[in-house]
């Protein structure tokens, strides 16, 4: 029987959402708008074509491409990126998956681009990851399931799994597959909304899912519907 973890990025490995707030705001000042940052870090788990939307309604699409264009400026070009590191326990989670036999898979809202740095972030770990799903290769960013199920489909359809994420999008998108989905609280995102959204369960950092990884492997799901 083959089993699978679907790991969400930003927010869950790495240290980087204030970064991607940071990123946002300038990028709405920029165009001369003021957002709460409180509004920008409960949309991320989205990618930029859904949140700038759901920030500001609808919007031109001239418009919400020069804010996208924008907020990678700020993130990528002027370097937030590499402010970010690899969250407690990240490497350990990734090593104690590998060492049960786990497929892992990156299953990210992010570009490919920002990916490859956390990658190099992960350092040697980096090379036990099975499969990685960047928003470049669909559509529909999270909360649509299109990330996760191109993710199973690329670990080659395993029997189980189940996802570990730090927003409401990741088990949102998570469920729409008839997948459990382990929140951590390492996003920023408040327990009780967590919870609401029906996570399976709630760990501080993914390094404590690697000090429960029996019972947290237990809520593993069949894995119908890959892509």
């Amino acid at each position: 029987m083959t089993i699978a973890v679907l790991l969400d990025v930003d927010g869950t490995l790495i240290d980087n959402n204030l970064l991607h707030v940071l990123a946002w705001r300038r990028a709405f000042q920029r165009f001369g708008m003021q957002v709460e940052t409180n509004r920008i870090l409960h949309g991320l788990g989205m990618g930029g074509d859904r949140l700038v939307p759901a920030i500001l309604g609808e919007v031109e699409e001239d418009v919400a491409e020069r804010l996208r264009d924008y907020n990678r400026e700020e993130y990528v070009v002027k370097e937030l990126i590499k402010k970010g590191e690899p969250l407690p326990g990240a490497v350990r989670f990734l090593e104690a998956l590998h060492a049960r036999g786990v497929k892992i898979a990156l299953a990210s809202s992010a570009k490919r681009e920002e990916i490859d740095h956390y990658l190099e972030m992960l350092g040697p770990s980096a090379k036990i990851i099975d499969a990685i799903v960047s928003k470049d290769q669909v559509e529909t960013s999270k909360p649509a399931p299109d990330i996760f199920a191109v993710a199973l489909d690329a670990l080659g359809k395993p029997d189980e799994a189940l996802v570990v994420g730090d927003t409401v999008y990741d088990i949102s998108a998570a469920t729409q597959l008839g997948l459990p989905c382990l929140a951590v609280l390492t996003g920023g995102i408040e327990r009780t909304l967590l919870e609401q959204a029906g996570a399976a369960g709630i760990f501080e950092n993914v390094g404590a899912i690697a000090d429960d990884l029996d019972r947290a492997l237990a809520l593993r799901a069949p894995a119908k519907r890959a892509a």
